[in-house]
């Protein structure tokens, strides 16, 4: 059995995407496990709705994701492009270390803005970056 990470497929690392409304036009995104190629899309698969219902504040609470890959942060750029043609804002909660790490070394920390705790978040869609 090779111990490479790319060789596995461990149904325990699989990404989930769970969507809780908090308020009109506020949702809570709640991502767990491994972000990256094969799991990616489960991110635009959760959000296309919630856009849809006129959702304008998008916050991703990323503490249980494990792994973060390029192809993952392409799909948080895309979601954040996504949430500002509707006019809204796009917000992290609380990063995972690795995520924090990979959102450093490819700078998309600069353009996607962090909070501790969803209450952390102003309200206004347009406050923040």
């Amino acid at each position: 059995m090779c111990s490479d990470r790319s060789d596995r497929h461990e149904p325990s690392q699989t990404m989930e995407v769970r969507a809780r409304s908090l308020a009109v036009g506020r949702v809570l995104l709640t991502v767990t496990g491994e972000f990256d190629h094969h799991s990616a899309h489960r991110l635009t698969d959760t959000l296309r709705p919630a856009l849809e219902t006129g959702v304008t504040t998008v916050l991703l609470d990323l503490s249980g994701v494990s792994f973060l890959d390029s192809t993952g942060v392409t799909r948080l750029l895309r979601a954040h492009r996504d949430v500002r043609a509707v006019g809204g804002r796009l917000a992290l909660i609380a990063p995972s270390r690795p995520v924090r790490r990979m959102l450093s070394i490819t700078g998309v920390d600069q353009v996607l803005p962090d909070y501790p705790t969803p209450g952390d978040v102003p309200t206004d869609p347009r406050a923040g970056r």
